[in-house]
């Protein structure tokens, strides 16, 4: 109708000066170009980037000012939802800082699979084999590659399902494999007999 202001394209919706109550009602604008670009503004509130990360992990991480959000609030990421952890444990990157977060005061759903997660250091691998969950232990017990000596340690287990997930490798120390060959669980030794081959018969002299 005449004299009704036409609307504004997306791009010219944000400027370097958009105040942080606008960006916070553009977070919900129904154009993902807008959305986007609220997540990669310098002024956007720790919360309004929390809830975009589960569509803009990339834009959130990449935002300016998140270094100064987070010396600014060291419990800054407990605020943020679930869905934003989860879109962040999906990135190959997951940054240090998310990981420690996640560890000291990620419920149990996160930690499973931040336990399968690649970018996991040894020595969170080492914090999250004594995790009190024992899913977060079995995830960690089918790692790719641990230390003998921790997966002797998980070889122990009190619950039988890390034991299953150590059983259920490819391959493994010796002393491991004899550990669980001897194993009060039925379910473990069977695992173990059908991912093992069998060990060699030793040559005795007649």
């Amino acid at each position: 109708m005449a004299g009704e202001a036409e609307p504004l394209p997306p791009a010219d919706l944000l400027t370097a000066r958009t105040p942080a109550a606008e960006l916070t009602v553009l977070s919900s604008h129904p154009e993902a170009g807008v959305r986007a670009g609220v997540a990669r503004h310098p002024n956007t509130p720790a919360s309004v980037l929390g809830a975009l990360t589960p569509e803009f992990p990339q834009e959130v991480l990449a935002n300016p000012a998140l270094p100064l959000l987070r010396l600014a609030d060291p419990h800054l990421l407990r605020g943020w939802p679930d869905a934003a952890f989860h879109a962040l444990l999906r990135r190959p990157d997951i940054p240090a800082w998310v990981r420690t977060h996640l560890i000291r005061h990620g419920r149990t759903e996160l930690l499973i699979p931040l336990a399968q997660h690649a970018a996991l250091s040894e020595a969170e691998v080492l914090t999250l084999a004594r995790h009190a969950a024992w899913l977060v232990r079995a995830r960690i017990a089918a790692r790719p590659a641990l230390p003998p000596d921790l997966l002797a340690a998980l070889a122990t287990d009190p619950d039988y399902g890390v034991r299953l997930a150590v059983a259920s490798r490819p391959s493994l120390p010796e002393d491991v494999a004899r550990t669980l060959r001897e194993d009060p669980s039925r379910f473990v030794r069977q695992v173990l007999g059908q991912t093992r081959e069998p060990a060699p018969p030793v040559d005795r002299p007649v």
